[in-house]
């Protein structure tokens, strides 16, 4: 018998953006979302470019429920994972493999301690657990030795979505003007053996004097063995024949497997090898040592070779260089091995692996959803629409129902057009959209229909909420009359306090108990969510996903950004800052335009406020002084200013969540931040001023083409993973 899967929950001490490891939590959290079971990642340490989609590790002491697991990711010590073993939630080990120490041994004390920690935390988590996953059958052989009985073997996921885009030109270019390029991937680390690949080389190019090899990988982990390596290359005279690359971008690493001549590995160890599947994927002819897993990961996809000598080495990129049958006929075995490892395959080895567990994935299917919101051109409108077209991108049928702002019959109107037979209703809330009372009954309505809701909610505080308004200011309330008067009215509003107190209390208790998700955007709003219920299964955090800038076409070179920044009469030889969105107070636009270089532009553009219509005539007035300063005002030309310019400048003094910064990764700009919360997730795109003196400095430095090229890389990354394609299914994970 087994049970049906209700959570699936990852821990990984570290996860970032392009380690194989991380990658794998990222698409193994989509792979459930998609069979409807909700999934968080849990880490010790998150990333810049992941924070938004991680949570901290001690959160994981609030999960009590039975009837989900938690797959704990293992390939290297760390000293969180005690405390994750002692954790009374149910396990699972998923096991990457951990190198050895001796590989480390007088290289990196650090490594090497972890390493042999990492040894002994297996076993500690063996007992803990109730099954494991290994990526390889070398790995699961190494599960059983740690004590665990109950194995299987899945290997890792890899996005090939986020491989297939444009390789790096520049490295493409370079690629292209020579004759052989060799390709080795990974870290430089002693059990790579880079240096026997260095060796092999030199003696390969003795026959081909044009070759040139490529080491990609990073070295921040080398030490001393990185300058090991490099005393090879001068002692075999390969200074020039040579590259050490360093980390490399996504585009950067897709460029050299697609211009490269062949892959080689000579490593000593490997729990899986990735880098082999790319290769093979790649349509490169991979020469590999045939050690640790390497072998059941290539298959027949390339040539295994047991002697590592050079002459052996050379003697085989000897045949994949110039045997052009051997070529195509190693390339067609490659395509084929790669298809072992697909999406839906692994799919199903899951499944299966689950199952061996006691657990039961669903199968994914397509949902007939209803999304509702506003109709009108804002924020969440636009919001919605990009929920909208995420969940229909993964395959589920999706009707978008505006209703106009504050308008309650319109609401009730277009309630009936609801379909009883949707499997759930997401209403993307914000408080300018729904009244109060009218909210609830719309919601005792669909409950009534017995459909399931997902309650968004943009904006959660005690403010946000007219009876809690109506009461803060009956606390407050003037006095009028004389004393003896004011004690007899004290009654009076007692009993209009205890009126509007009833009716808030009521509508936050509907608002929690009739929804079977509620779901916020910031830690902010999640501290609020107690207000509505303490039911902590109800609850979820996560940022909100990118949109698209309305009516906004990007510029697709620097031509076509140049022409819209003349129709717009914007220099186009400038860097050009713009700080989008309502003119309010807390966005202290005052402030970026007292901070603005000389040598650059600031666009403000947006509308007057009719909260705060005093401040927009203020920073007018002083924009006026500046000639420098650009001021825009129409609705419809906001989306296209964002993409003639260079920067956002975001130095908001307080902000719940930020629609502009997923708008502004969307049109692929670097932003320069406040410290406000709200902004957090999203720092993998750019610096983080605390000061006015700070905001000024971050103007300067990230006009600097390397800094920019950093925050643009993050950029990229952020646009990727929190696209609504990737995302909106986890609205429905969880609901039945």
């Amino acid at each position: 018998m087994t049970e049906r899967l209700r959570f699936a929950h990852q821990f990984n001490p570290v996860i970032a953006y392009g380690d194989a490891i991380g990658n794998d939590c990222l698409e193994l959290q989509r792979m459930f979302w998609s069979s409807g079971v909700r999934s968080e990642l849990f880490a010790w340490e998150a990333k810049p470019e992941v924070r938004a989609l991680v949570r901290d590790y001690h959160d994981l002491e609030t999960i009590h429920r039975r009837d989900g697991l938690l797959l704990v990711h293992h390939s290297m010590g760390n000293d969180a994972v005690p405390e994750v073993a002692n954790l009374p939630v149910r396990k699972a080990i998923v096991y990457h493999n951990i190198t050895p120490s001796s590989y480390f041994a007088g290289l990196n004390d650090e490594l090497t301690r972890y390493a042999d920690v990492g040894r002994e935390q297996l076993k500690l988590l063996a007992k803990s657990a109730e099954f494991g996953i290994a990526d390889s059958e070398y790995n699961r052989k190494e599960l059983e030795e740690a004590g665990l009985a109950n194995t299987a073997v899945v290997p890792p996921l890899v996005d090939w979505e986020d491989f297939d885009r444009p390789p790096d030109q520049d490295v493409a270019r370079r690629l292209a003007d020579e004759r052989t390029s060799i390709l080795a991937v990974g870290q430089i680390l002693p059990h790579k053996a880079v240096h026997d690949v260095v060796a092999a080389f030199a003696k390969y190019r003795e026959s081909d004097r044009t070759a040139h090899l490529y080491l990609v990988g990073p070295t921040a982990m080398s030490a001393g063995y990185v300058d090991r390596v490099r005393g090879d290359i001068r002692k075999l005279g390969l200074d020039g024949a040579v590259t050490l690359t360093g980390s490399v971008t996504v585009e950067q690493l897709v460029a050299y497997y697609r211009g490269a001549t062949a892959f080689l590995t000579l490593s000593e160890h490997e729990g899986f090898c990735v880098p082999l599947l790319e290769a093979m994927r790649s349509d490169l002819p991979v020469v590999a040592n045939a050690a640790a897993a390497i072998p059941e990961t290539l298959g027949d996809g390339g040539i295994l070779i047991e002697d590592r000598s050079p002459e052996a080495v050379a003697s085989q990129l000897e045949r994949v260089v110039r045997d052009q049958t051997l070529r195509k006929e190693l390339i067609e075995k490659g395509r084929r091995r790669v298809e072992a490892f697909s999406r839906g395959h692994i799919a199903e080895r899951l499944k299966l692996a689950l199952a061996q567990g006691g657990w039961d994935l669903p199968d994914a299917r397509s949902k007939h959803v209803v999304v509702l919101s506003s109709d009108q051109r804002c924020g969440i409108h636009h919001y919605s629409l990009a929920v909208t077209d995420g969940l229909r991108d993964r395959g589920h049928q999706v009707t978008f129902v505006g209703v106009k702002h504050l308008d309650t019959a319109d609401l009730y109107r277009k309630l009936k057009f609801i379909s009883t037979k949707s499997d759930a209703v997401l209403i993307e809330h914000e408080a300018g959209i729904f009244r109060d009372v009218p909210f609830v009954r719309a919601l005792i309505s669909l409950w009534r229909k017995r459909l399931p809701v997902i309650l968004s909610l943009h904006e959660l505080e005690p403010e946000k909420f007219h009876h809690y308004r109506r009461l803060s200011a009956a606390l407050h309330y003037n006095p009028r009359y004389r004393l003896p008067l004011e004690i007899l009215r004290m009654p009076w509003v007692a009993l209009r306090m205890a009126n509007w107190f009833l009716r808030y209390r009521l509508i936050l208790m509907f608002m929690g108990a009739i929804p079977r998700k509620l779901v916020v955007h910031s830690t902010r709003s999640e501290r609020w969510l107690q207000l509505l219920t303490p039911d902590q299964d109800k609850r979820e955090r996560f940022p909100l996903m990118i949109m698209p800038l309305e009516n906004t076409v990007l510029p697709r070179t620097t031509e076509e950004k140049r022409k819209l920044r003349a129709r717009f009469g914007l220099p186009t030889d400038k860097f050009i800052f713009i700080s989008p969105g309502f003119f309010f107070a807390r966005k202290r636009y005052k402030e970026v335009i007292e901070a603005l270089p000389d040598d650059a532009v600031l666009v403000l553009s947006g509308t007057r406020s009719d909260w705060e219509p005093r401040y927009f005539d203020e920073v007018n007035s002083r924009a006026k002084t500046k000639t420098n300063v650009v001021v825009n005002t129409e609705y419809n030309t906001m989306g296209e200013y964002v993409a003639a310019s260079d920067a956002v400048v975001l130095f908001y003094e307080d902000v719940f969540q930020s629609a502009v910064v997923t708008q502004a990764v969307w049109a692929g700009l670097p932003c320069i931040f406040s410290e406000a919360e709200g902004f957090a997730p999203y720092h993998a795109a750019g610096p983080v001023a605390r000061s006015s003196d700070e905001l000024a400095k971050a103007m300067r430095e990230i006009q600097k083409p390397e800094t920019y090229a950093k925050y643009a890389r993050g950029v990229r990354i952020l646009r990727r993973l929190l696209s609504p394609e990737r995302n909106a299914e986890r609205y429905l994970a969880g609901i039945e």
